[in-house]
């Protein structure tokens, strides 16, 4: 012994099968006897076969035996069979979900018009934006299978959010008249019009009365709705107690069966206001120095010296439109000059309210042709092509124009050209007044 206590040497264990390792010198057993079982029960169960001076990495792939081509094309076919069939399930749930009611405790009903000849799949892009249904393309899917895919019926139908897409599909399918429909046209006036050209076309019935009357309403009730006085930013600067000639819009509506005429007139100068604003017109008429007022006065004067509503081809629309702006610059450029607009078609509503046949000096407020400035109101129901036209005028320096015997416009910059137009291409029209 050399004074020191040395460490015991730890016995190396040897890998010979079914020994166990020696109990750690100096250790209680009865403090750990857990551990040393635990320690015991593992150190046996370790295979003799293992080399610890070369341990080894075993990949999965090396004790793996290799996969045959046949069977990953089995196993990838399978993957692609379940996506598939998932898709399908998911496809058939979004479908049957979207053709469920798109709110079950919506009662609000709601107005859908259908045209002739409208498509399903107009029709079902109009249902999703008023959200009446949940998506337009599962309407059309569904329309499809049901065989009304080739059109709905006309008509007018009330629907709601609380139907299902069948049911909705059923009622514009089997067309129906919730509503009656009422058209006034572009250029008519109040008052059945006595003048008529002996070479025009014109349809008599055109006027307001008679369409009124013809969707039912009495005569009693016509002169009632048209003598009360109706409110709203259309009818800015109108004197008092002038009349309503020049704001019954034209255009087809469809109005409750029950609805009053004075509900009927309030639903054209609801839609009237509504063209003016989409199109900028309110600014673009005070840009041209006028009341809203004057601004449809003179788109009446436009709109009975040329009609350009429900031309045959977007075309013909647009030439047509073109010369109802210069003919709006020519008028516009004479007020701003402060002389006579001159126009033909005010002398001639000056006699058609007096019922008398129209004379170019007829003495009328409303006869341009001597006097200066606009007439005192409107003569007629302006078309939306004649009010933008008085918005947007050209920028032209023509100061006169005919309409001649062909059908066609002619501008001059000056009276002597005017004369010539006249002489030319004015032979018959221009004898008769």
């Amino acid at each position: 012994m050399d004074g020191f206590k040395r460490r015991p040497q730890q016995v190396r264990p040897t890998l010979e099968p079914h020994r166990t390792l020696p109990r750690p010198v100096g250790l209680d057993e009865a403090r750990i006897p857990a551990v040393a079982a635990s320690h015991a029960e593992v150190t046996s169960q370790r295979s003799p076969v293992v080399q610890p001076s070369a341990p080894q990495s075993l990949s999965t792939e090396a004790l793996a035996p290799p996969r045959k081509k046949g069977s990953m094309v089995k196993r990838f076919l399978a993957i692609v069979a379940g996506v598939i069939l998932a898709l399908g399930v998911m496809g058939v749930l979004w479908y049957q979900t979207n053709l469920s009611p798109r709110n079950a405790n919506d009662p609000t009903e709601y107005k859908v018009v259908i045209t002739s000849g409208v498509s399903v799949g107009y029709v079902a892009e109009s249902l999703q934006n008023k959200g009446i249904i949940k998506d337009k393309l599962a309407f059309q899917i569904y329309a499809q299978l049901a065989g009304s895919s080739g059109g709905l019926k006309e008509g007018t139908c009330i629907v709601k959010a609380s139907q299902s897409v069948a049911e909705i599909l059923s009622i514009l399918s089997q067309g129906c008249n919730e509503f009656k429909p009422i058209t006034f046209y572009p250029g008519a006036t109040i008052e059945k019009p006595l003048y008529k050209p002996v070479h025009a076309q014109l349809d008599q019935t055109m006027y307001i009365k008679y369409r009124l009357r013809e969707a039912g309403f009495s005569d009693a009730q016509i002169t009632a709705a048209l003598s009360k006085t109706y409110e709203g930013p259309l009818f800015d600067a109108k004197p008092a107690g002038t009349g309503l000639e020049g704001y019954v819009y034209g255009e087809t509506y469809y109005v409750d069966t029950d609805a009053t005429a004075e509900q009927v007139l309030q639903t054209t100068f609801d839609q009237m206001y509504k063209d003016l604003q989409a199109n900028g017109l309110p600014q673009k008429f005070a840009d041209q120095g006028l009341t809203m007022y004057e601004a449809i006065t003179l788109a009446s004067i436009v709109q009975r010296e040329l009609n350009c509503e429900g031309k045959p081809t977007e075309e013909r629309t647009e030439r047509c439109y073109g010369y109802q702006r210069t003919i709006a610059q020519i008028f516009l450029k004479r007020l701003n000059e402060g002389g006579m607009l001159g126009s033909d078609v005010t002398f001639i509503y000056a006699a058609d309210m007096r019922g008398v046949a129209p004379t170019v000096d007829i003495d009328s407020l409303y006869n341009t042709r001597i006097h200066t400035g606009l007439p005192p109101g409107p003569i007629a129901s302006p078309g939306l092509l004649a009010l933008k036209a008085v918005g947007n005028p050209t920028d032209t320096d023509y100061y006169f124009f005919i309409a001649g015997d062909d059908g066609l416009i002619y501008f001059a910059k000056d009276l002597a050209g005017h004369e010539e137009n006249i002489k030319k291409h004015c032979q018959q029209l221009c004898n008769e007044l």
